[in-house]
């Protein structure tokens, strides 16, 4: 999805946590989401990167998840990416974006098998990761992981053991991000038990 209009973008976003995350990848896991009041998914989501809370039956407890879904032109790619600073904002409290308040436990990414106007005919995930954030933020705090505003890539590349995240602009400017390889960290960080569940990748 792009960065243009929200209502459509929230509306494949629902569509397809509905009819294809929860039956596909958050019952395999054990995972229910849980009704919350308006207003406080509201504040979770502006303040936490908290899109819905949901329990796990197997360990009894309360998680939160963030979801990115893309529509199938976008099955080549193996990243998630994660909105990182609006640069160009005149309110300096308002510079730092998604990358520095992701508080939700896990991150679900998804590429579904139809375009997003054709939502209705999707049957399942081409590919679909659940990462652990906190997993991913500690590889970042060790340094395993690091953002590079030097790189010139539009991908993550492993330099000597590091994956190094390039930051790239939007088309239109409203914000930077980071790509985050899912390949690279199934291949250089799989011990760390970075990614819960995938497929595809």
């Amino acid at each position: 999805m792009g960065t243009g209009n929200y209502s459509s973008d929230r509306s494949f976003t629902d569509y397809v946590h509905n009819n294809l995350a929860v039956p596909l990848i958050y019952r395999p896991l054990n995972w229910y989401p849980q009704e919350m009041n308006a207003t406080l998914m509201n504040n979770a989501d502006m303040n936490n990167g908290v899109d819905y809370f949901l329990i796990d039956k197997t360990e009894s407890k309360i998680i939160t998840t963030q979801e990115r879904f893309r529509e199938y032109k976008y099955h080549t790619y193996t990243d998630f990416t994660i909105r990182f600073e609006r640069e160009f904002n005149r309110h300096e409290e308002r510079k730092q974006s998604e990358f520095f308040k992701l508080n939700a436990d896990y991150f679900v990414y998804g590429i579904i098998n139809q375009s997003k106007w054709n939502k209705e005919l999707a049957t399942c995930f081409v590919k679909y990761a659940v990462i652990d954030l906190k997993v991913l933020k500690a590889l970042f705090d060790e340094g395993k992981i690091v953002v590079d505003r030097n790189l010139n890539s539009l991908r993550c590349i492993v330099i000597n053991g590091v994956m190094h995240c390039p930051v790239n602009q939007n088309h239109d400017r409203s914000s930077s991000f980071i790509p985050v390889d899912i390949k690279l960290l199934k291949q250089y960080f799989s011990n760390q038990k970075v990614i819960v569940k995938e497929e595809g990748f």
